[in-house]
């Protein structure tokens, strides 16, 4: 019998410690919101690493309501992901927003007027960590949440001895996200969103601290359109 590996130890525990909250699922409708500009975000050279080097464990720091890890776990059946958000506040008014703003309205061009409206019903009903939970509710066996920001994640996934072999940011642009990425897990395979977002002086800081961090490191870098991928060196 071959040995049981660190990873197989550690999520048993992970995911008695950070259950999925008491909720009605499958009761409300499901949606699909990847806010990736409507497939154009670049997220395809993410999903090749996963399949091209069989990623059977990523972390996503940034899960917002869980479209994009859809798009994660549909790409392999091997893959779990360990979401990292702490689903606080409250999107609805975020997302009523978004589909009056014509930048960001290609994110939901794919959903009615009247789905919109439910979904915002119901997450002012529910909370977004339900919401979340629901529209990832076939793939409890490979999805486990975890209510936590980064990088205090990534040190609670390592004192647990769980190694990712992919981390994927979208988070709150910090450089720290990058150092304490490669610090813990330096054979992961870093990546993340943001790449084209400018901050309120047109900075694109995301692509500033990306690039900073390869430069100091020797990564090569990769990109489409808001994503980004780093590759260590051999």
């Amino acid at each position: 019998m071959p040995p049981v590996s660190k990873i197989a130890i550690g999520l048993k525990p992970l995911r008695r410690d950070n259950p999925w909250p008491d909720f009605g699922y499958g009761e409300i409708e499901p949606f699909y919101l990847p806010l990736d500009g409507g497939g154009r975000g670049g997220r395809e050279i993410v999903l090749d690493v996963i399949r091209e080097r069989d990623i059977d464990l990523m972390v996503e720091i940034g899960c917002f309501l869980c479209g994009s890890s859809l798009q994660w776990l549909r790409a392999s059946e091997k893959l779990t992901v360990i979401g990292a958000d702490p689903w606080d506040s409250n999107w609805a008014a975020y997302i009523e927003n978004m589909a009056l703003d014509p930048l960001r309205a290609r994110t939901v061009y794919h959903l009615k007027d009247e789905q919109i409206a439910t979904i915002v019903h119901n997450i002012r009903r529910f909370g977004n960590f339900c919401v979340a939970m629901n529209n990832v509710r076939l793939y409890k066996d490979r999805f486990i949440p975890v209510r936590r920001r980064s990088p205090e994640v990534l040190t609670y996934l390592h004192e647990r001895g769980i190694e990712p072999k992919l981390i994927y940011i979208d988070a709150d642009k910090k450089r720290d996200d990058l150092d304490v990425a490669r610090r813990l897990f330096p054979n992961a395979v870093i990546c993340g969103d943001d790449w084209l977002w400018p901050d309120e002086t047109g900075k694109m800081v995301m692509q500033e601290h990306v690039k900073d961090f390869a430069r100091e490191h020797g990564y090569e870098v990769r990109s489409a359109r808001q994503t980004w991928l780093l590759l260590a060196p051999a």
